[in-house]
């Protein structure tokens, strides 16, 4: 696994100079990126299917397929040029667990999808995103939000929220605040 996250590092940094994919600039800031990445599965159940909402440069959803590969992922893009180097990603690691839409949540049907996890890193507030996300979820299933310095904020509106779907959010706010 780790040439595998060494070469999704390389090809971010490779593609990312010239079409601008993400705020990580360096090797550091995406091995930092990967970690935030891969931590939660210190805490997260186990999942055998994902929905990543605003997929971007493939953060968590690349180094989270890596370590978890018998889980099935569907990302979810609506930029072009993001969806384009995910599907080269997807191509030169071999990753066979990912399908690529390119599409926001928004157009998603719900009869379509349902998954056991659904993660986003930095794209909308948290109730919005729970709002938007909760037909796709299982009933046991979990949201796993990556937020940063919103965080409280967010926690105070996605509560009522959770309630309501009767689901599981974790948030977790060690990641960096790279776009």
């Amino acid at each position: 696994m780790r040439a595998k996250l060494d070469l999704f590092a390389h090809l971010l940094l490779e593609w990312g100079g010239v079409h601008n994919l993400s705020g990580a600039k360096s090797h550091q800031d995406i091995k930092n990126n990967i970690q935030d990445s891969l931590q939660v599965l210190d805490f997260i159940q186990p999942f055998r299917s994902c929905l990543d909402i605003g997929s971007g440069a493939g953060f968590p959803a690349i180094p989270l397929s890596l370590a978890c590969p018998h889980a099935r992922f569907i990302l979810l893009e609506p930029n072009a040029k993001k969806v384009a180097f995910l599907h080269h990603v997807k191509i030169a690691l071999n990753l066979n667990n990912l399908e690529i839409q390119r599409m926001r949540i928004e157009a998603l049907s719900p009869q379509s999808v349902l998954v056991d996890l659904i993660t986003s890193r930095a794209l909308m507030n948290a109730q919005n995103l729970i709002a938007l996300s909760a037909p796709f979820l299982r009933e046991q299933g979990h949201f796993l939000f990556y937020k940063g310095s919103h965080l409280r904020t967010e926690i105070a509106c996605a509560d009522c929220e959770c309630h309501v779907y009767g689901k599981r959010v974790y948030f977790y706010s060690q990641r960096r605040d790279f776009a």
